[in-house]
């Protein structure tokens, strides 16, 4: 088990889901089939749910970005 500190688990969190985000905002973008679209932008809208959550923490936590 990996043993970072509050402010590291953070920051890679954000930085996987802002990853996650822009790869299926990108993949709902290409997407020609209406149902494929359709999930990808659903799931684009959950990983920026879990962006405000995590930016959220960094804030009430003191930590920087």
């Amino acid at each position: 088990m990996a043993n970072w500190s509050m402010e590291e688990a953070l920051r890679m969190a954000l930085r996987l889901e802002e990853e996650n985000f822009t790869e299926y905002e990108k993949s709902a973008a290409e997407a020609t089939n209406p149902g494929v679209k359709s999930m990808f932008l659903f799931l684009a809208g959950e990983e920026r749910n879990h962006l405000k959550l995590i930016k959220d923490k960094m804030e009430q936590f003191h930590v920087k970005p």
